[in-house]
């Protein structure tokens, strides 16, 4: 089972405006932080200079909540009842993000 477009825009813009603060680095081991653009658009900044350019906050979301979802539901077939948000601070340490948005690594605790 597959979460929609609709359903990770939902979550990632639910409660907290950024989900990943805290747990997003940048692969030279800097952090992320909460940043927006003058058009008014949610991103994540690490001022290392390894990145040209912030990542931005709905596309490193959805493909950081597809990644939890897919271990929520591995969690739930074990008869474990578990919230997304959870599994990510549960089995990661941190979210690493390499050259592009689709490099992207998941440290997992130890």
């Amino acid at each position: 089972m597959r979460a929609t477009n609709d359903e990770i825009t939902r979550v990632a813009g639910s409660t907290l405006s950024y989900p990943l603060c805290g747990l997003l680095f940048c692969r030279c081991g800097a952090r992320f932080c909460r940043s927006s653009s003058p058009a008014s658009k949610r991103e994540y900044l690490s001022v290392c200079g390894c990145r040209l350019r912030p990542l931005d906050a709905d596309n490193i979301e959805r493909l950081v909540h597809a990644e939890a979802v897919s271990r929520a539901l591995g969690a739930a077939t074990l008869g474990r009842s578990v919230k997304t948000p959870e599994v990510l601070f549960h089995l990661y340490s941190r979210i690493e993000v390499g050259g592009t948005v689709e490099d992207v690594r998941f440290v997992r605790r130890m």
